[in-house]
């Protein structure tokens, strides 16, 4: 009976001393490391901000990107920036920047797959007219024309990339829309519901989320409210996201409540969402005339007609 009392009382006292050291070890080390750890989460989050400004929100260090990125980024800073005046610059990166593209260097990355894409699409033209034996004056023009398709595919894979993007912006934009309502409507500010459903459809992988998470970043770079937003549709190019910002900015001006501004805009879109359906289905029918006039009737046709046909030329025989 003794025996077992001892032992209780040991684990008692060994459990005692277990949380005493515990606590002490903690309050020690947070006396020392404490202030350190919140100058580092401080520089942390400035540092997320400034780079979702730049539009670097996706971007990892060297040490994390890997050889092939760190070797492409190298050769791509031995290059000379491409010489363009300033509107055709402007209008590549805002092309790029909807097709998905930002940060700095994209318009020499651009410049660099075209021509690597010109040279390689013209060396193929010149060897298809070698394989075919064709005079000299063939093997040129193959060239000629193998460049400039070259050339064109870049251009085509930005525009096809941006109008891809675009739909998939246009089916996330009514559930973030709804999760922007409800966070205005939980008391948060415009912005503190921004920075959370940016975070929040970004780690899901959705491409509205980063945009989010970028416009948060230029809000925490000083941006306006005016500012940001035109950056985001320009970025985008998405008309109904434009529409929303006009709403926003029109109820800041006014000085309305968010809530039932976001979620008369929600309900607009998703009538918009309805109009647009209907829309494409009634002209489902009539894309559906070509692939049955030439393949579905000349069939029929052929499996009717057919046995009268052999009848005929039987009977004239």
């Amino acid at each position: 009976m003794l025996a077992r009392a001892l032992l209780d009382n040991s684990a008692l006292i060994a459990v005692a001393a277990f949380a005493f050291v515990t606590v002490i070890s903690t309050a020690i080390y947070f006396s020392f490391f404490g202030a350190r750890i919140q100058i580092e989460n401080r520089l942390r989050d400035i540092a997320v901000k400034i780079r979702a400004s730049d539009g670097l929100i996706g971007d990892t260090d060297d040490a994390a990107a890997g050889h092939g990125r760190m070797l492409l980024r190298s050769i791509v800073q031995k290059f000379p920036e491409p010489k363009l005046n300033r509107t055709r610059r402007e209008k590549l990166l805002l092309k790029l920047a909807q097709a998905g593209f930002m940060g700095p260097g994209v318009a020499k990355v651009f410049e660099i797959g075209r021509l690597v894409s010109m040279c390689l699409c013209g060396l193929g033209g010149f060897l298809i007219g070698a394989i075919t034996l064709r005079p000299q004056s063939d093997e040129v023009l193959y060239a000629t024309i193998g460049m400039v398709l070259g050339g064109l595919m870049p251009t085509y894979y930005i525009r096809k990339r941006i109008r891809s993007r675009q739909i998939k912006l246009k089916r996330e934009l009514a559930d973030v829309l709804d999760l922007l309502v409800v966070c205005v409507e939980a008391g948060q500010g415009l912005y503190e519901a921004i920075k959370t459903v940016g975070s929040i459809t970004a780690r899901q992988g959705r491409l509205l989320g980063v945009e989010l998470s970028l416009l948060s970043g230029k809000f925490a770079a000083g941006a306006s409210l005016a500012e940001g937003l035109h950056t985001l549709t320009e970025r985008t190019g998405v008309e109904d996201i434009r529409s929303i910002a006009g709403v926003l900015l029109q109820s800041e001006r006014m000085g309305t409540r968010m809530a039932p501004a976001l979620r008369a805009a929600s309900d607009a879109l998703r009538v918009r969402r309805r109009l647009r359906a209907e829309e494409a289905a009634q002209k489902a029918t009539i894309k559906m005339l070509v692939p049955l006039t030439l393949f579905v009737l000349p069939a029929m046709l052929l499996v009717v007609v057919g046995p009268a046909l052999v009848e005929i030329f039987t009977s004239f025989h």
